[in-house]
């Protein structure tokens, strides 16, 4: 019986052993991953990936197929405009679809530059509470367990 006991006993603190084990290594790597998740900047946008599918200029990729549909709308809107004179049916004033226009197509193709300054605004917020947490706890990493 007390053999028995004692196997069980070794049995699980040898996996509670292998546990901690574990869970520390992830421990230690998981908050310098999660670091690098977080803390991003404006690099992340001279991927060449991302220069593919976003595309650099008004002519190749998303802003491509947006100002596509930004002169698809205006074409739609002036057939429509056109047509109301027959059907007597209330469109849109002119001047207010044209601003609306300029000021989507301005929004459309300077978008990387305001996701631009939107990732390094958060890289800078990020940075400044980071290091203000390195220097309260004088540790690299802030997240680290306190007994390490």
């Amino acid at each position: 019986m007390e053999n028995s006991t004692e196997m069980t006993t070794n049995i699980i603190n040898t996996i509670n052993e292998i546990f901690a084990n574990l869970f520390s290594s992830i421990d230690n790597s998981l908050y310098e991953i999660l670091d690098n998740l977080v803390f991003i900047n404006s690099e992340v946008l001279t991927d060449k990936y991302f220069y593919k599918i976003f595309g650099t200029t008004s002519n190749n990729g998303i802003l491509l197929i947006a100002n596509s549909l930004l002169i698809g709308f205006i074409l739609y809107y002036s057939i429509k405009l056109m047509m109301s004179n027959f059907t007597y049916q209330r469109t849109e004033n002119p001047l207010q679809f044209i601003f609306k226009c300029i000021i989507f197509g301005i929004c459309m193709n300077s978008s990387f530059f305001i996701v631009e300054q939107i990732i390094n605004l958060n890289f800078n917020v990020c940075s400044i509470i980071k290091n203000l947490g390195e220097d309260m706890f004088r540790k690299k990493y802030l997240f680290y367990r306190i007994d390490k």
